[in-house]
């Protein structure tokens, strides 16, 4: 909707805001720059609970930590440039045996006394800690704020005053449909006195405020105070049906939106905007917190949001766009709760971002003029617009599905879209392309300096560091163009392996692979095996650097399309483990011990490896074993430490007719799940 050179004005805008609310218990002062910073904590809004399990200290000011999930807890403040030393305390244990603190590229060290972990940070960053077998702790620290406006005064319409009355106070004392009229007739005041040169600004002082639907309009500004929350009721009747998920079939609510064909509206602060998802959801309703749609020079800076129970942020029809120092704490048991989504959308920047969902963190997507999220009640205007022009900029990401991600959504043109200096905390894929529901162009994406730290879930059957798929959809395919993926540190490479698959006549074309680093080796990858990526096809144009090599030699698979036979209980799978299609398998019976599958050479060969490409559910402890009738069996390996992935196995040159995997501890709930099981003899 915009052309490039103003995006880069967007980008170059981009500032760093910070807080203003100081807990008067004291504040360390720091001169400049590489001395100790100066600490803004502030409360949080009070229907917040205060962990049970961390207490934190940023240059000895007391940090408020908020109870969350089962899964983390968080503290967010503010600080001046410098660095700053956290005494992190593990609440209720009485020493600290083992912990973990995130980046791990930042090489931070703590020091242990009792139940406390001590360590320093040169500047303002975003962590995940991790103390013995305790819930993990975000400590989000935001620049200081350079913008925080005067509660009063010209152009500033608090929403408390007494021409507005908004009041803060619990769920139960009903002031929502007050507040949600004087919030709203303070936005219409302020975009009424709002210039493009001197916006109205909305100011929202600390408080808990429960509120229905919000429009924001050209020339505004609002702004959240640190301590500030604007808080979802959880009462579907408090909020209007913008479209309907089908996946989930419930209604969905734009929470706060923008007025269609809107231009400069800014929110930003240190507050809180919590969609309480959870109670929404169980009301058969959900909410995307932030709706940027059809507007323009459109800022999200420096928010927290929390609990959303669809996506959270979802600029759709936009451009010129700019998501800063923006904190995501969703829930990781929640489905469909995306952190943001940038639909159909033009030059758009999202720098210092975490990002927390069961649901993709960040990605990227575009639709059809017919789907359920594009047709609701509230249609987006206008017809279908590309992506175009979307860099993702430091960034950390927590969640069950993709670390990174483009896609599905491919119905409309994808371009020039980069992830670069992310970090992926965990996940089920570190970074993927994900080509479905659509024949539109893709091309030009970039994947640079990405840390991939642990992919310890499962979806979909994956468990990868990258997954790059072109999908069959009644919407048509097509071919993906130009990818690069840069400067990769691959911690782990998860427990399946990794996927570059197109389609005949829609594949990947011109990807590049440089400087990508697998887990345990000082030196990049120079082919696709070393970099685990063993599910390939229909890819073209292939480079990788520094330095390329050839794939190994294909070895003879004696065990290809032979006889075979499962355990019971796996219900004929047996033959999709020697059908050479990596994109089928084996399963045995859920949850039993033992397990096992074996395959007819036909007649005596001589043997010396077996290749097991292990679904998810792989096993723990199993053998290898041979025979000559099937009936009696031989080890020829055995392990109790099974990995999953790929296994190769190899063992002194023996003869066999028969070979069988057979499990005796599964390393899930499942059972044992295997998409190939090779079998190799001496070659010539």
């Amino acid at each position: 909707m915009s052309t490039m050179r103003a995006w880069l004005c967007v980008v170059l805008a981009a500032t760093l805001l910070a807080s203003i609310l100081v807990i008067p218990a004291g504040s360390v002062t720091a001169a400049e720059s590489g001395t100790e910073a100066t600490i803004y904590a502030y409360q949080q809004p009070f229907i917040y609970s205060i962990s049970k399990d961390y207490s934190v200290k940023a240059n000895g000011v007391a940090v408020p930590v908020v109870t969350n999930t089962n899964d983390y807890d968080y503290a967010t403040f503010s600080m001046s440039r410098g660095y700053v030393t956290f005494e992190v305390t593990a609440l209720g244990d009485s020493s600290i045996s083992s912990y973990g603190i995130s980046p791990q590229k930042l090489g931070i060290t703590g020091t242990i006394e009792g139940n406390k972990l001590t360590f320093t940070v040169p500047n303002n960053e975003y962590l995940i800690l991790k103390i013995n077998n305790k819930k993990r702790v975000v400590i989000a620290a935001d620049p200081e704020e350079t913008d925080a406006p005067k509660a009063s005064g010209e152009g500033i319409f608090n929403v408390t005053d007494a021409g507005y009355g908004a009041r803060s106070g619990k769920n139960s004392d009903g002031f929502d449909k007050q507040n949600t009229a004087a919030i709203q007739k303070a936005i219409n005041d302020a975009a009424a006195y709002g210039t493009k040169e001197k916006p109205g600004i909305v100011y929202v002082p600390p408080g808990t405020y429960f509120i229905g639907n919000l429009i924001l309009r050209s020339n505004t500004s609002l702004y959240l105070a640190p301590g500030a929350g604007l808080v979802s009721t959880g009462k579907k009747a408090d909020y209007t049906e913008n479209w309907f998920k089908n996946s989930v079939n419930k209604p969905v609510t734009w929470w706060i939106s923008t007025e269609f064909g809107s231009d400069r509206i800014k929110i930003y602060g240190r507050g809180t905007i919590d969609g309480n998802g959870e109670a929404l959801s169980k009301d058969k309703m959900i909410n995307n917190l932030i709706v940027p749609v059809a507007t323009s020079h459109f800022t999200l800076d420096g928010i927290t949001t929390r609990n959303s129970s669809a996506w959270a942020i979802t600029p759709a029809r936009s451009n010129d766009l700019t998501f800063t120092n923006l904190k995501m704490f969703n829930s990781l048991s929640m489905g469909e709760n995306d952190g943001i989504d940038i639909c159909e959308s033009q030059n758009v920047v999202v720098r210092h971002a975490i990002g927390i969902s069961l649901d993709d963190p960040f990605t990227t997507k575009t639709w059809a003029a017919d789907t359920d999220i594009v047709a609701g009640k509230t249609p987006w205007p206008g017809k279908p617009e590309p992506v175009k022009n979307v860099l993702f900029e430091d960034l950390i990401s927590w969640t069950i599905c993709y670390g990174f991600k483009i896609g599905q959504g491919m119905i409309q043109d994808q371009k020039n879209v980069t992830f670069r200096d992310g970090v992926v905390y965990d996940a089920s894929v570190g970074i993927g392309i994900d080509h479905r529901h659509g024949s539109a162009e893709a091309k030009n994406f970039t994947f640079e300096n990405i840390d991939i730290e642990k992919l310890s879930y499962t979806n979909a059957g994956n468990r990868t560091w990258l997954a790059f798929v072109i999908q069959h959809s009644p919407l048509g395919v097509a071919p993906v163009t130009n990818v690069t993926v840069k400067d990769v540190n691959v911690r782990d490479k998860g427990m399946t392996f990794a996927k570059l698959t197109g389609l005949e006549g829609a594949s990947f074309n011109h990807v590049t692979f440089d400087n990508i680093v697998m887990p345990g080796q000082d030196k990049p990858a120079t082919n696709l095996t070393e970099m685990n990526i063993l599910n390939k096809q229909y890819y073209d144009k292939l480079k990788i650097k520094p330095e390329q090599t050839e794939e190994p030699k294909p070895r003879t698979n004696l065990a290809l399309n032979q006889p075979s036979v499962g355990v019971e209980g796996s219900a004929g799978t047996a033959p999709l483990a020697f059908d050479g299609d990596l994109t089928t398998r084996f399963g045995s019976a859920r949850g039993v011990d033992p397990g096992w599958i074996y395959v007819d050479l036909g007649s005596m060969k001589p043997i010396d490896t077996v290749k097991l490409f292990w679904e998810a559910a792989y096993g723990k402890s199993y053998q290898i074993q041979i025979s000559g009738d099937a009936e009696h069996w031989t080890d020829v390996y055995r392990t109790t430490d099974g990995k999953g992935g790929l296994e190769e196995i190899r063992f002194p040159e023996t003869e066999a007719r028969y070979v069988r995997m057979y499990g005796t501890q599964r390393a899930t709930q499942y059972g044992y799940s295997i998409y190939e099981f090779e079998v190799y003899g001496p070659e010539n």
